[in-house]
C-alpha cells in the first residue's frame, strides 16, 4: 500500500508551510533532519517577508491577479470564477512556454496539467505586500485567498477583486499571450518596487530593492552581497544572527551526516564513495570558517530569541528544539564544538536530537532507510530562500531599469 501524507485544510499559512515541507522532501540536501525548521522559516520571514520556496519569479506577483481580473470582467463569481482563474492560470502556462525565457516558469516541467498554481503559490505574498486587498466582504469560495480556522466562523470566504488600485493593466491578448514573457515591462517593475517597499519597509528584502543595492547572480548567501554589509538598523542585527546561526548549525548538520556515514559503511554499503571521509573533511573545512569567524565569540544571543519568538510565539514552546539549539551553539561559541568529530557528548546530542525528530524514520535506526540514503540529507547550510528571493529582486531591478538609457543600449 503507498503511503501518503495529507493535512486539515486550516488556513493559508499552514497550507504554504506544507507545500513548502514537501518540496524541502524533494530536495535532499534541504531536509530539516535536526527540527530546527522553524527557527529557519522565522529568519526567513524577518529576512524576506512574504516569500516562499516555491515561489520563481517576481512577474507572477502580477499575472495572478491579471487572471482574476479577467475573469471578473467577464462576470464570472464564486465556484465558476475559480474555475475560470484556473483554466486562465493554464493558458499562462502554454502562452509562457512559447517565449525565450522560461527559467523559472511554473509548470514548465508538468505543462498545464501542473497541480500547484501561481494563484496557491503567491496568496501569501499578494495580501502580505498589499496587493490584493482584504476589505472583510463575503464573496468568493475559492479557498486560495481564504482565512484561518480560528477565524472560519466569523469570515470563511474573500471576495475577489479587491485589487490595489494602483496594479497596471495586464498587456494585450492576455491570458492567451503574455507579451515579454517574465521579462518586467518598466512600469511593472517599478510598481512592484513601490508596493513592497511599503508594504515590508525596515526587511532586507526592501533594502535589496534599493536602486544601488541589485543583488549579482553568484552570491550563495545575501549576507555575500556588498551592500548588505552597510544595512542599517534594524536589519543589520537580523542579517548578523541569520549568518552566525548558518553557520553554527552547519557543523550540526555535518555531524549528523557523518554519523549516518559511518553507519552506513559500517552496513557494508558501497553505494556512495567513501562518504565518511568526505564528511571529516566538511567537518574539517567548517572548523576552519568557525575559527575565523570572531562574530561567534561574545555572541548576545538573548536578542535573536526575542526576535524570533515575536515573529512565531510558537518557537517559546519547542522547548527540546530550542534545548538542542543553545546546547550545540553553546558548543560552538566555547570551542568545543572542534572536535566533534570525535566528542561523544556531541554526537549523541545531535543523534539523539535526530532520533527524537524522525523516530522510526531516522537513518540511524532504520535499515531499509539507511539503505537508499543518497549521501546528503540536509547537508547545506542554511540561506534563507536566498535563490528564490535573488531571483525574484533581480526581476525586479531589471523591470525598473529597462527603460533607461544604458539598459536599452545593452539590449541593442
Amino acid at each position: 500500500m503507498a503511503s501518503g501524507l495529507s493535512w486539515l485544510d486550516s488556513s493559508r499559512n499552514d497550507q504554504q508551510r506544507m507545500r513548502e515541507l514537501l518540496k524541502l522532501f524533494s530536495d535532499t540536501e534541504s531536509r530539516d533532519e535536526l527540527g530546527i525548521g522553524q527557527v529557519r522559516d522565522a529568519f526567513s520571514d524577518l529576512l524576506f517577508p512574504g516569500t516562499s520556496v516555491l515561489q520563481t519569479r517576481a512577474p507572477y506577483l502580477l499575472i495572478v491577479p491579471w487572471c482574476y481580473q479577467e475573469s471578473e470582467r467577464r462576470g464570472w463569481r464564486g465556484d465558476r470564477l475559480t474555475k475560470h482563474v484556473d483554466r486562465s492560470e493554464r493558458k499562462v502556462i502554454s502562452a509562457l512556454m512559447k517565449g525565450d525565457d522560461t527559467e523559472g516558469v511554473i509548470g514548465r516541467r508538468a505543462g498545464v496539467a501542473v497541480r500547484t498554481l501561481p494563484s496557491t503559490i503567491y496568496a501569501a505574498a499578494l495580501q502580505r505586500y498589499g496587493i490584493r486587498i482584504d476589505d472583510g466582504d463575503v464573496g468568493s469560495s475559492d479557498r486560495r485567498f481564504s482565512v484561518g480556522s480560528d477565524e472560519a466562523d466569523e469570515l470563511t470566504e474573500r471576495v475577489h477583486g479587491a485589487w490595489h488600485a494602483t496594479l497596471p493593466a495586464a498587456p494585450k491578448g492576455f491570458p492567451d499571450e503574455v507579451e515579454g514573457g517574465l521579462k518586467l515591462r518598466p512600469e511593472e517593475g517599478r510598481w512592484l518596487r513601490e508596493r513592497l517597499l511599503a508594504a515590508v519597509p525596515d526587511t532586507l528584502l526592501a533594502y535589496l530593492l534599493e536602486p544601488a543595492h541589485r543583488p549579482g547572480w553568484d552570491s550563495e548567501a545575501p549576507w555575500e552581497e556588498p551592500a548588505v554589509a552597510a544595512a542599517p538598523g534594524p536589519i543589520g542585527p537580523v542579517v548578523r544572527d541569520a549568518a552566525l546561526f548558518s553557520l553554527a548549525i552547519h557543523g550540526a548538520a555535518l555531524l549528523y551526516n557523518l554519523l549516518v556515514a559511518q553507519r552506513y559503511e559500517a552496513a557494508g554499503l558501497t553505494e556512495r564513495e567513501e562518504p565518511v571521509a568526505r564528511y571529516r573533511d566538511l567537518l574539517l573545512d567548517w572548523n576552519q570558517r568557525v575559527s575565523t569567524e570572531h562574530g561567534l565569540k561574545g555572541w548576545d544571543r538573548s536578542g535573536m530569541w526575542d526576535r524570533l519568538i515575536d515573529k512565531n510565539p510558537r518557537i517559546a514552546s519547542n522547548a527540546s528544539a530550542r534545548r538542542f539549539i543553545d546546547r550545540w551553539l553553546d558548543a560552538v561559541t566555547s570551542g568545543a564544538a572542534h572536535d566533534a568529530v570525535t566528542d561523544e557528548s556531541l554526537r549523541n546530542l545531535v543523534a539523539e536530537r535526530e532520533r527524537s525528530v524522525k523516530k522510526g524514520q531516522s537513518r540511524l535506526v532504520n535499515d531499509k532507510l539507511l539503505r537508499t540514503w543518497s549521501g546528503a540529507s540536509g547537508s547545506r547550510p542554511l540561506v534563507y530562500r536566498w535563490p528564490q528571493v535573488r531571483r525574484i529582486l533581480i526581476d525586479i531591478h531589471d523591470g525598473c531599469a529597462a527603460d533607461l538609457p544604458e539598459a536599452a543600449g545593452a539590449r541593442a
